[in-house]
């Protein structure tokens, strides 16, 4: 029996090594394992390992957009039992990034659930959530069955990976990406994808195209949480070198509440800064009083939007606090570019490196042009495969006799394929296909279409070796796919860039920048007893509320747009929304007469906003005259006027803004409703009584006007408007139905008009939210809500959408 070698003879299995050396290649090698595989984007594609692994893992396990949603926890399991053995918390924190749209530009998982905000707070538990990808995720994965990419093994050697993807979309500057790596870092700022497709666009038609040619496409990034970029030269360094800083900016507006007390509204705030942070630190600053001029601070955002109000002391600058809290305050900071990701080594792997702009989109599009060489040879392989075993199959059915009796005559398949290769000269593959065929493929028709499929393979090959053979036509190919993203997946841009008229040093910058206060967006309720109350804007306008006052117009603007105001005895009055207090829905707003010393003797009857957009003002009476007059007429010195002349025994019932190529429609109370070009009413003076729009019964009045936009020449027709634009009925009763516009033919003014279909109409008009006002208080009715959503002819009976009876003509929400 041996014996076992003694710990004494273990000298001669030592290894001397040199512990400096040895340490030095452990910490390159662990260096390199962090840049490569953990920390660091790749140019291709523009994402890290485990964001690759998610979106693979996704698409692979079915999670498309058009599939329901399913857990994140299965998603999780899934990427760290085939991919990424790094524990469950770093990958869901991953996932978790990719489905918030205030941290990626183009968010690659569609998320269903708590994943996070803005002010800091953590995701729910993975067990709570439940994520799909996204269609612009979609893109990045087209053509990965297709051979466009290399894979490689994975950690166990039991599953493969993609090494990139193929990316139809310009990810690296879409969504950026920041890591920190060992010795170096990355920080890359998002972009607008429109831009960063343009610019690749600019690039395949011109490969010699400078930064600065690039920089009249992509002017500064575009972050998910808008905020303003000051136009400085760190933007032209950093897309120059790749390393630059690029100053961002909250937007903020002011607001005057009751009683003159000044307030700044912030509705958005630069990217990455926490917004609870921001507030915790601006009540910092308060309390050590190097802000003294503020009184109050609140958080009023929600699903409509960001809205952070800072209140103000009376008498103090809103500008001047907004300068302050600039400086002192994450409100202006720096994002600091570096632009560092791995690019493909000539000898094979990847390699760091900083890159501009115009580097950047270099590699990508080598990779792009790499990945369609790929796709399109796979996909002639594929029709060329094909293409052979149709030939073998049309060879049989020309020679179908000698075959059946060839194949009648073999005393097995495998003689039958030998002999069938044989005598018509077939490969294993064509033969095989030949004893496969089904006899339905013996018909004409059959035969035939074997053939059409065959000529339609060939000319398919010949367009994709085409393609392979001539590099112009291989980036025609591409620059189409590019623009086929951008059209589906391109949105406007959210940061807006100011630019100043001499670069200012980072150093002055915070002193030498004025401070800018934007216009706040504002829903406006203007009431018949002439009150008007601005409300900050929301996605969904509440209700008005006070049926002893019924509202008269509900427009959305902002503090920096005018108003008319036209009563029912035609005066007019010219109003700054500026000048009006901000309040909330609870209180009741600010008279005619409290801003401008005196007010209307009559109900107020309608209101337009005087934008550069608005051609002319339409007035419509009760007995059915209207009158067109131009927007300057209402502009300038004079804020009271005569807006329009009215009969003694007629009153106004509404004004709107029209254009010339608009139509008009106009219902009255007894059922019946007309529509009409706008241009059948020349523009007059604003003293003008007007012209016959609709023939009014005697007992009857003109209850809705609505004007139809852009409506084109030709019975029927609503150019802009379309005929998919929508008539909402709504009866004295509470019924309500929607039509299609198209029933309501177009006829010159002064007509009697076609039924509606119903005796007693309250509104008739083009689809908007009406408020509406019944016996048991005011109702917010939407289009959509009625009938379940299907359209109604005119004349279907209506279905019970309002608890009635409606007591007063509905509101149409406009502008």
């Amino acid at each position: 029996m041996s014996q076992q070698p003694s710990l004494l003879d273990a000298s001669s299995r030592v290894v001397d090594v040199d512990i400096a050396g040895r340490m030095e290649q452990a910490f390159l090698d662990y260096s390199m394992s962090v840049i490569v595989g953990r920390a660091l984007p790749d140019v291709r594609d523009g994402l890290k390992p485990v964001q690759r692994r998610i979106a693979y893992a996704m698409w692979e396990a079915g999670l498309r957009p058009d599939r329901p949603y399913r857990k994140s926890a299965s998603a999780v399991g899934d990427v760290m039992r085939k991919y990424h053995p790094h524990g469950d918390s770093s990958i869901y924190e991953a996932l978790v990034r990719m489905a918030q749209d205030f941290s990626f530009r183009a968010p690659l998982v569609d998320g269903k659930g708590n994943f996070g905000s803005v002010d800091g707070d953590g995701a729910a538990a993975m067990r709570y959530t439940e994520a799909r990808l996204s269609p612009i995720a979609m893109e990045l994965l087209a053509g990965i069955d297709e051979d466009a990419v290399d894979f490689v093994p994975n950690y166990d050697g039991y599953e493969s990976q993609p090494v990139a993807l193929p990316a139809r979309a310009p990810n690296l500057l879409v969504n950026g990406a920041s890591g920190i790596a060992v010795g170096m870092a990355t920080n890359i700022p998002p972009h607008n994808l429109g831009e960063a497709i343009d610019a690749c666009l600019k690039l395949i038609a011109d490969p010699t195209a400078t930064v600065d040619d690039l920089l009249r496409i992509v002017p500064a990034p575009d972050f998910p949480t808008g905020a303003r970029i000051l136009d400085t030269p760190g933007i032209r360094d950093a897309y120059l070198t790749g390393r630059g800083a690029i100053t961002m900016e909250a937007v903020a507006a002011t607001e005057t509440r009751s009683g003159g007390l000044p307030r700044i509204v912030i509705t958005e705030i630069p990217y990455q800064v926490n917004k609870a942070a921001l507030l915790s630190k601006i009540a910092d600053l308060v309390k050590v009083k190097k802000l003294d001029g503020i009184r109050d601070l609140r958080d009023e955002s929600s699903r409509d939007g960001m809205r952070v109000v800072v209140e103000l002391k009376r008498g103090e600058d809103p500008g001047r606090t907004l300068q302050k809290l600039y400086a002192l305050t994450d409100l202006r900071t720096n994002f600091n570019v570096n632009l560092v990701t791995l690019v493909p080594a000539e000898g094979g792997g990847v390699q760091p490196r900083t890159l501009g702009l115009v580097e950047a989109l270099r590699q990508y599009l080598i990779h792009q042009r790499a990945v369609l060489t790929r796709r399109t040879r796979h996909r002639r392989d594929k029709a060329a495969a094909r293409a052979h075993i149709l030939e073998g199959l049309l060879i049989a059915l020309d020679n179908l006799d000698e075959v059946i009796a060839l194949i009648r005559g073999s005393d097995t398949v495998d003689i039958a394929r030998t002999e069938l290769m044989r005598r018509f000269d077939l490969s294993e593959l064509q033969a095989t296909a030949v004893l496969d065929m089904q006899l339905r493929r013996l018909a004409a028709l059959e035969r035939e279409k074997i053939a059409d499929e065959h000529r339609e393979l060939l000319a398919l090959i010949g367009e994709l070796d085409a393609i392979l053979d001539d590099p112009a036509k291989l980036d025609t190919l591409l620059a189409d796919e590019l623009r086929e993203v951008k059209k589906r997946h391109a949105d406007p841009r959210r940061s807006r860039i100011i630019r100043h008229g001499e670069p200012q040093a980072d150093s002055s910058l915070a002193e030498a920048a004025a401070p800018a206060l934007e216009a706040q967006g504002v829903t406006v309720y203007v009431t018949a007893a002439g009150y008007l109350k601005s409300v900050p804007a929301r996605r969904i306008s509440a209700v008005h509320n006070n049926d002893r006052d019924p509202v008269v117009a509900v427009l959305r603007g902002t503090t920096e747009d005018t108003v008319l105001l036209v009563d029912a005895d035609g005066g007019g009055y010219r109003i700054g929304l500026g000048d009006v207090p901000v309040t909330t829905m609870r209180q009741r707003g600010t008279t005619v007469a409290q801003l401008m010393g005196e007010g209307p003797d009559a109900p107020i009857a309608g209101a337009v906003l005087l934008g550069p957009d608005v051609a002319t003002v339409l007035t419509v009476s009760a007995s059915g005259l209207v009158k067109r007059t131009d927007r300057a007429e209402y502009e300038g010195r004079t804020r009271v006027m005569i807006a329009a002349g009215v009969k003694d025994d007629d009153r106004l019932v509404a004004a709107l803004a029209c254009g010339d190529r608009d139509h008009v429609l106009l219902a009255h109370s007894a059922g019946l409703a007309v529509r009409f070009p706008a241009s059948d009413v020349r523009p007059m003076g604003r003293g003008a009584g007007g012209v016959a729009g609709v023939q009014v019964p005697k007992d009857a009045q003109v209850v809705a006007a609505s004007v139809v936009p852009g409506g084109g020449p030709g019975e029927g027709s609503a150019s802009g408007a379309g005929m998919a634009a929508e008539v909402v009925t709504l009866a004295a009763d509470g019924g309500a139905r929607r039509t299609s516009l198209a029933e309501y033919p177009l006829k010159g003014r002064g007509g009697k008009g076609v039924q509606v279909g119903a005796s007693a109409v309250a509104w008739c008009g083009l689809a908007a939210d009406l408020h509406v006002p019944t016996a048991e208080g005011y109702v917010l009715l939407r289009p959509v809500e009625i009938a379940e959503g299907r359209r109604a002819g005119r004349l279907t009976a209506a279905v019970a959408a309002v608890t009635g009876p409606v007591t007063a003509e509905a509101t149409p929400e406009s502008g």
